[in-house]
């Protein structure tokens, strides 16, 4: 293969086109006429919204590094292994709406070494600049899409919701607004130039990674989740590149004799190693260990309490949320060895059937352990 051709090739992302499919209930290839049933397995899989649940929720009065920390603790405590969790600035609330995504379990089972990217992730680049409500012909079945106030709304043609009308009256969209069609044909390549097109360094952000199956948790205990997707994000953004420099090297490597060409490969694997650990180390380094905040963070839930900000300093750490027993979470959380002095910061007040309270917490200071 000549460099141009494979400059071109990459740049075009063809190669990425054979490990790509989609599935509802089977897996599809996508292909510029349609699609069409393929067994073979893939590494990166474009979900079918009967596959997964979407929800949203608003965190009002909360910065992005608090918001940040209290995902991260929301999914160290969370069962679910595939999720991916994307978060929009709500100016109206001072704070963040966030966008959950779920895959179910047939999903989570049969495509658990696979890259998911829900569909309508993909749909949501698609109609980036465009104002419509649109009904998409996919392997599933018609499903209705659009976006208000920077929300997706999605749903599939059944029962009461029968018409792309109904559909926009149920969710508060102008009747007037621009409608359009996609047909099943057509669908599997607005998929395609939609994923070509969209950035390979940014897929995390529109795609799930199981972590859990492919990654060592029990040998990578107590480091941050952050640092670990940050690294798979680096693996897949420069993954393009060394294929490139490995193809140019070996072809270079064939005129020289063959000692020297093992010579030479050995530095290259080698250098290209160091740049890697380098690279992963760094944004390992970046991140501290949060075994203190996490386990405090963990009692507070297990105890029943819905942490809504969770904010600290270097020996003090506050939580707001609520809780059906205020003083239970207080009397257990002050029981771990971390702990100095627990108290509540203001009263204690019903909101509903729960308690909603402020505790404050001192930790042990190092010099003092």
């Amino acid at each position: 293969m000549k460099i141009n051709t494979l400059i071109q090739m990459l740049k075009n992302k063809t190669w990425l086109r054979r490990y790509t499919a989609y599935y509802h209930n089977d897996l599809f290839e996508l292909g510029d006429n349609g699609f069409a049933l393929n067994s073979d397995s893939k590494r990166l899989v474009i979900v079918s919204r009967a596959h997964y649940v979407e929800s949203w929720q608003t965190y009002p009065s909360i910065s992005i590094k608090e918001l940040k920390e209290l995902l991260k603790l929301q999914k160290d405590v969370s069962s679910t292994t595939a999720q991916l969790q994307t978060y929009y600035k709500n100016k109206q609330q001072e704070g963040f709406d966030v966008k959950t995504i779920n895959f179910n379990k047939q999903v989570i089972e049969r495509l658990k070494s696979c890259i998911l990217i829900p569909e309508t992730e993909l749909l949501a680049q698609y109609f980036l600049n465009d104002r419509v409500v649109s009904e998409v012909l996919t392997p599933g079945g018609a499903l209705f899409y659009t976006q208000v106030e920077g929300k997706t709304q999605s749903t599939y043609k059944q029962g009461l919701m029968s018409s792309i009308e109904r559909f926009s009256l149920s969710i508060g969209v102008a009747h007037n607004t621009d409608k359009k069609q996609i047909k099943n044909d057509e669908y599997a390549k607005v998929l395609w130039d939609t994923l070509k097109d969209y950035p390979l360094s940014k897929i995390h952000k529109i795609a799930a990674f199981d972590l859990q199956t492919n990654l060592n948790y029990k040998a990578l205990h107590g480091l941050y989740f952050v640092p670990l997707a940050c690294a798979t994000a680096f693996v897949l953004a420069t993954n393009a590149y060394y294929i490139y420099k490995y193809d140019k090297l070996d072809k270079e490597l064939l005129s020289y004799k063959d000692d020297v060409n093992q010579l030479l490969m050995k530095k290259q694997m080698i250098d290209a190693t160091k740049i890697y650990v380098e690279q992963v180390t760094n944004e390992l380094i970046a991140y501290p260990s949060v075994h203190k905040s996490w386990d405090i963070a963990y009692q507070a839930i297990s105890e029943g309490m819905d942490i809504q900000q969770f904010t600290g300093k270097k020996y003090e750490i506050t939580l707001r949320g609520f809780a059906e027993s205020a003083s239970r979470v207080l009397s257990e959380v002050s029981r771990l060895p971390d702990i100095e002095n627990a108290q509540f910061n203001g009263a204690v007040r019903k909101s509903g059937k729960k308690d909603y309270f402020i505790m404050t917490l001192k930790l042990v200071e190092k010099d003092e352990k």
